[in-house]
């Protein structure tokens, strides 16, 4: 469990890209539980290049990330927009951190996924692997939690459960829940700091849109 009174990931002077090349300058950034951390910017302006380098699976381009948690299971999780899952079944991908039964039973019951705990989880529909990816990180217990474009795929009750755990986290202060969405339904009424990713300037360093807290409307 992480100290809630200090950042779980510190960057300064961070800009963001690929193979050495910089997308994207970056504001710098405590990123404290409490709040739903909204990453905004166009398309192709950086926004999955600051999660996964949060995240710890890209290095900064330039600038400096200070984590004060791991990577994966307790620790950082990232989840792609089309979200990786494992060989095996429904149940498998749920128990791969080794929760406890009434947990797995918890986290599938809450994003619909009771019944579908034996089947074969690339056999699932988009919606259905949508849940599974986002079941089987909360089940994680992550103290960070990375998001890209959550609520592609899912209906009605799916981002009703992925608001309740949002709800959560913010209560709880841990995760630390950063998500990348151009306006996600499931924050309304939520506490909602946003990160405005913007594209680079001739110096890297000079960041531009770090806006205040909003409740979404």
């Amino acid at each position: 469990m992480t100290d809630h009174l200090s950042p779980v990931v510190r960057t300064r002077h961070l800009a963001v890209g690929y193979s050495g090349k910089a997308v994207a300058a970056i504001p710098d950034l405590d990123l404290l539980g409490g709040v739903v951390w909204h990453v905004t910017g166009p398309n192709g302006s950086g926004k999955t290049a600051l999660l996964k380098t949060l995240a710890g699976l890209l290095r900064p381009v330039s600038g400096e990330v200070e984590r004060r948690c791991g990577i994966g299971t307790g620790g950082a999780i990232y989840i792609h927009s089309a979200p990786y899952l494992f060989a095996g079944s429904v149940r498998r991908n749920l128990t791969l951190a080794r929760p406890g039964d009434d947990e797995v039973r918890t986290v599938a019951e809450a994003f619909g996924l009771s019944t579908l705990l034996e089947r074969e989880a690339t056999t699932l529909s988009h919606g259905e692997q949508r849940r599974l990816a986002l079941a089987r990180a909360v089940v994680g217990r992550p103290s960070l939690l990375l998001v890209d474009e959550p609520e592609g795929g899912l209906d009605d009750e799916a981002i009703s459960a992925w608001r309740a755990c949002a709800v959560r986290a913010v209560h709880a202060r841990e995760p630390v829940l950063v998500v990348a969405a151009h306006r996600p339904l499931a924050f309304e009424g939520v506490l909602v700091r946003e990160i405005h990713v913007s594209e680079t300037s001739p110096d890297p360093r000079l960041a531009r849109g770090l806006d205040g807290d909003v409740f979404v409307p």
